[in-house]
């Protein structure tokens, strides 16, 4: 009965996982960069406004506009069709192009322009960045609705998961602690979207992905710990119950290594940190994949 169950518990240990709130976040993206196009071809409509009432020389931005409209109708069928991959890369030309449009709107203030342009632009330009902080406040509306739903969907998920686990016996007191914390992030969500602050928005999908690992790491060293027992008293490889041994000690140093922290000083240093710790808990699940095959099937 034991072998049995420890053969569901083992088939059961995937990563799979396609979280449903996947297009809202898409949406909220999508929203945020089209409030970011249309304040640049409103800014760029005005200065040619003033340099057509002050006579003085414009740049043509017309296919600078052609190629980012292309873009941001791309980037709303990847986010329509859910296409995460093909959301990102468009989102990264996108990103390029309005980078070049910037570079050549500085490139050309120094051509020509008199005191009164620049006048113009200014004095003008104060409704064109309300628009824009009125379309930022809408998508930033979309943006913490969609990271509200993702992070519960992503506990409910795991809920179900350490339920289960602890219905077959598995001890589940580390994978609880990274739902407490889950919970803790879930309640500082709000805050991190007050205002246009991208930097603390980062730093809560940073906090999200550490626990996301911690819980996949928690679920394979209580699953080595369950298994043991179960391994030692079957007829089964001494070699075999080494690994598994050792495995799960290498678990256990990661997760001291990759320790949670809900203090994000830094974005760069923990996604970084992050990077590091998600390479190795994949390795160590291959690691896991393969003693799992070697107790299934010999």
């Amino acid at each position: 009965m034991k072998r049995l169950l420890l053969a569901l518990v083992l088939i059961a240990a995937t990563f799979a996982w396609n979280n449903p709130a996947w297009p809202e976040v898409l949406e909220a993206r999508y929203a945020y960069d089209e409030c970011n196009v249309i304040f640049a071809k409103d800014f760029v409509e005005l200065r040619e406004e003033c340099a057509e009432e002050e006579d003085v020389p414009i740049f043509d931005s017309s296919e600078y506009i052609k190629e980012i409209d292309e873009i941001l109708e791309d980037l709303k069928d990847a986010a329509e069709e859910d296409d995460r991959l093909e959301f990102g890369l468009t989102r990264f030309a996108l990103g390029a192009d309005m980078l070049g449009l910037g570079l050549a709107i500085v490139g050309d203030a120094l051509d020509h322009k008199t005191l009164g342009f620049f006048e113009c632009v200014q004095s003008n330009k104060e409704p064109v960045e309300d628009d824009l902080k009125e379309c930022r406040v809408n998508a930033l509306e979309l943006a913490e609705s969609a990271a509200t739903h993702f992070l519960e969907n992503d506990l409910e998920h795991a809920e179900g998961i350490m339920d289960d686990l602890e219905e077959d016996g598995v001890e589940v007191s580390g994978m609880e602690a990274v739902l407490e914390d889950g919970d803790e992030l879930l309640e500082d969500i709000p805050e991190a979207f007050e205002e246009d602050k991208p930097a603390e928005v980062r730093a809560l999908q940073l906090r999200h992905s550490r626990l996301v690992d911690l819980f996949h790491l928690e679920r394979m060293s209580a699953i080595c710990e369950y298994a043991l027992p179960i391994l030692e008293d079957g007829n089964y490889d001494d070699e075999l119950i080494e690994d598994v041994e050792n495995l799960n000690e290498d678990i256990q140093g990661t997760i001291g290594d990759c320790e949670y922290s809900a203090d994000v000083e830094n974005n760069n240093d923990y996604a970084n940190e992050n990077l590091d710790c998600w390479a190795d808990t994949w390795d160590l699940y291959e690691e896991f994949v393969s003693l799992k095959h070697e107790i299934l099937f010999g």
